[in-house]
């Protein structure tokens, strides 16, 4: 029987799932699931945020995010892309101390995930594909 090429996970809230490459790892320290290689330096953490009035504009929210890490808001080099369940999904990449950023703000009405991932070593085409394919199936539950 052939391996499986993605496995399942539900996060601990149960309010989003999402398929992960089935040779990488995961751990979940603190309700934040961390998925990784175990061979690679970086891993891709998810952190789940739910707000009970407003709902979550993806651009505004990255923007702040970046603010955060020193980082200018550039719309010119932030992907923008909306699913067919009306999840808004922004993603980024930057440099910062040496290290690799892939930054991604996945949003739909009152639910927000902020997945980032950060590495000492370059994101190469198999890996980068890794990640969008991890980001592209998280589905709001």
């Amino acid at each position: 029987m052939p391996q499986p090429m993605f496995k399942q996970f539900r996060s601990p809230q149960g309010w989003y799932s999402l398929l992960y490459p089935a040779d990488w790892e995961f751990m979940v320290v603190e309700e934040i699931p961390a998925f990784f290689r175990e061979d690679g330096s970086g891993a891709l953490q998810f952190y789940a945020f739910e707000s009970k009035q407003d709902r979550f504009d993806a651009t505004v929210e990255l923007s702040n995010y970046l603010k955060i890490h020193e980082i200018d808001y550039d719309e010119d080099k932030v992907a923008n892309f909306e699913n067919n369940e009306g999840t808004s999904i922004r993603a980024c990449e930057f440099q910062k101390e040496d290290r690799a950023w892939l930054v991604y703000l996945i949003a739909n009405d009152k639910r927000m995930l902020l997945a980032t991932y950060n590495s000492d070593e370059e994101v190469d085409d198999d890996l980068f594909q890794n990640l969008s394919d991890i980001i592209s199936s998280v589905r709001f539950l």
